[in-house]
């Protein structure tokens, strides 16, 4: 692939490994870790930074580059979602940011739009229902409304971009259309419960747990991953993440139908991180090998060194886990900085594969 076509795309990857540091670092100075000065000027936007940021500009880019080939302008969508991430790290009024991110799920939404057009399916319906959640969240954002409000919205594009990459997967399976319906009404569920939190915070999370836990019943049941747990190599390890992963949605599921509305603290962290690290990250880390190729054009081959951040990811979990049930907040404390030693672990971990996987050629010597 050509250097030239490759440059903005590595741009804008590290534009989204800026804001995930940054995100990181804002997420242990909530934990009361003490910080450099800016991670605590950072401390009120953990969640823009880790949702909207840093995975809103991946999936963005991800998109973009599918449909790059017969419509250039649609690169445009993840520049200016990049540029909302960066906003949100250097300018200490968040306004310019809303607004460009905001642009950036309305041209994510675009997108889809384009692909409904070009190939109307049942899973790509469920992604683009998520960046309808997304664009929705961020113009309540915009308008003012508090992180807790919008935040299920936030989670729900990530959710449903996951849920229906996976439907998208398991075609390979043959699936028949009275399973597909099945996960489309415990889709629409898992919807109804999301626009609910809009009018009714409690009733929303409860019924959106519903769906969830629907969700994650089906995908344990239905996905592929189900077969290639027992094959070797990449597919195990993949397989291995992402059952983990629906694991983690359940349970973030069961607990916010338990908790309801919540708006800070223990009750409210165990709610998001089981969705957004236990099942987003798990993800991230199992769909990345397949990911990153594509989008950079460089080889990813597969080495057991994958697993040492995939378990310590979910060790770490559980133990922050029983720090918010517990009240016990060394547990949580600890358990959020080995999360982010998981996450910094997976990037050290991918470059060097990267590394070994395209060795740099010697120009010949032509003397």
């Amino acid at each position: 692939m050509n250097a030239l076509r490759l440059f903005p795309r590595a741009l804008l990857l590290l534009t989204a490994v800026i804001a995930l540091l940054g995100g990181m670092g804002s997420g242990l100075a909530r934990l009361g870790w003490q910080m450099d000065p800016l991670s605590r000027d950072w401390i009120m936007i953990h969640g823009p930074l880790m949702i909207s940021g840093f995975l809103g500009t991946l999936i963005c880019l991800e998109r973009a580059v599918a449909l790059a080939s017969r419509w250039r302008w649609s690169l445009l969508v993840p520049v200016i979602n990049a540029a909302g991430a960066i906003a949100l790290l250097v300018l200490h009024d968040a306004t310019p940011a809303k607004l460009l991110l905001s642009a950036g799920s309305l041209g994510l939404v675009a997108l889809f739009g384009i692909m409904l057009r070009l190939h109307l399916s049942r899973d790509m319906i469920i992604m683009a229902s998520g960046a309808v959640c997304w664009l929705i969240g961020n113009s309540l954002w915009l308008a003012g409304q508090p992180v807790y409000q919008v935040v299920h919205l936030w989670a729900a594009f990530l959710i449903l971009t996951i849920v229906g990459e996976r439907l998208e997967l398991s075609r390979v399976r043959r699936l028949n259309q009275a399973n597909e319906q099945l996960l489309a009404l415990t889709v629409t569920i898992y919807l109804i419960g999301v626009i609910l939190t809009i009018f009714n915070l409690d009733a929303g999370i409860r019924l959106s747990g519903v769906g969830a836990v629907l969700m994650a019943v089906w995908l344990l049941r239905y996905d592929i991953a189900r077969r290639t747990i027992h094959q070797n190599g990449l597919p195990r390890y993949i397989a291995a993440c992402l059952l983990a992963g629906f694991v983690w949605l359940g349970f973030g599921g069961l607990v916010a139908i338990w908790k309801g509305a919540v708006y800070a603290g223990p009750d409210y962290a165990i709610i998001l991180h089981a969705y957004l690290l236990g099942f987003v990250f798990s993800m991230i880390f199992g769909h990345m090998p397949i990911i990153l190729p594509a989008l950079s054009g460089l080889r990813m081959n597969y080495s057991p060194l994958l697993y040492g951040h995939l378990i310590l990811l979910h060790i770490a979990l559980i133990y922050r886990m029983y720090g918010n049930l517990t009240l016990n907040f060394a547990a949580r404390q600890q358990g959020g900085l080995l999360n982010v030693f998981s996450v910094l672990l997976f990037l050290a971990v991918t470059v060097t594969i990267l590394y070994r996987s395209n060795p740099i050629r010697e120009a010949p010597n032509t003397r």
